[in-house]
């Protein structure tokens, strides 16, 4: 219902970038109630070392996987948005969202989600861009040396230990509990039931999980082989209409700058590159069947899609 609300708002091209502010200043509020409560006990948890912002969420992790996907979207509006009170709403918003998102302390989203996310809007920007956010990513890399020597990143590469051993025990469990529901899967969030049977030995300290982590398993799982194929047909409709758009001229450096379509096309970059955030994370994390992810992606897909199918606007 809301992939279709948005798809007949979008028939209007006007309501097109409203309806992204709307979405933007929403996880502007996240970030920035992240930030206010991050000194208080009840706005962090202390793990492995470190202080983990979380907000109003369980998990640090939900945070990081809803700031990972807005970031690229500011970034884009705040460089390549025609209007100055975007730019601006972009831009200082974007940076809460950015501390919010370190704050976290995800390893998913600080070497999958944000890069994967840059590397996008690199990719589609082009030209300097590309260099531009290789060179950010490795001196990201190079920053994070210093807490490689944390509890939070030390065993990060050690497969028989910590939190990438009970991930692999996880997948291997899940894997197993597909094969044994392949058409069905065991339905909607009753993963947490199924897995108690299928835990992996050693990895019984960590036996109340709700998801097996993976995009291409947790579709599976929840709707059954069915849902494999959903998973695939959302993506693929975010590919061709992501193409569609880029060839009606969203793409177009050349379009000039007072009509709507240049920052049409910086939100286009924005989505686009969010749900590459999404889809790397996705691997190892959530992914969709959480309300405000399932909600963002949508509306993402929805927004892509239903630009694909305006034309060009009027010089």
């Amino acid at each position: 219902l809301l992939y279709l609300l948005v798809r007949h708002t979008g028939r209007e091209r006007t309501r097109l970038l409203p309806l992204i502010d709307a979405l933007w200043l929403g996880g502007v509020a996240v970030a920035l109630y992240a930030l206010a409560v991050y000194p208080t006990p009840q706005g962090v948890i202390e793990a492995e070392g470190v202080r983990r912002a979380r907000a109003f969420y369980g998990s640090p992790n939900n945070l990081a996987l809803y700031m990972e996907r807005l970031l690229p979207l500011g970034i884009a509006l705040a460089a390549w948005g025609c209007t100055r009170w975007r730019r601006w709403l972009y831009g200082l918003g974007a940076l809460p969202v950015l501390v919010a998102l370190v704050l976290t302390f995800s390893r998913g989203a600080w070497l999958l989600g944000v890069p994967a996310g840059l590397l996008a809007l690199a990719w589609l920007r082009g030209g300097r861009m590309r260099t531009v956010v290789l060179v950010l990513l490795v001196i990201a890399l190079l920053a994070l040396i210093p807490l490689a020597r944390t509890p939070r990143f030390a065993g990060l590469l050690d497969p028989t230990s910590g939190t990438t051993f009970l991930r692999i025990s996880l997948w291997q469990a899940s894997w197993d509990m597909a094969r044994d529901h392949p058409l069905l899967g065991v339905g909607l969030d009753n993963f947490l039931y199924y897995y108690r049977d299928y835990i992996q030995p050693g990895a019984e300290v960590d036996r109340y999980l709700s998801h097996p982590h993976n995009i291409a398993l947790d579709f599976w799982l929840r709707l059954g082989v069915g849902g494999l194929a959903l998973l695939v047909a959302l993506l693929l409709a975010g590919l061709r209409g992501l193409r569609r758009a880029l060839r009606r001229g969203a793409g177009a450096d050349s379009a000039p700058c007072p009509v709507a379509d240049p920052q049409e096309r910086a939100a286009l970059w924005g989505l686009a590159a969010g749900l590459a955030a999404t889809l790397a994370h996705g691997l190892i994390d959530a992914s969709f069947f959480v309300i405000e992810l399932a909600c963002w992606f949508l509306v993402a897909l929805a927004w892509i899609t239903s630009r694909a199918e305006l034309p060009p606007p009027e010089s």
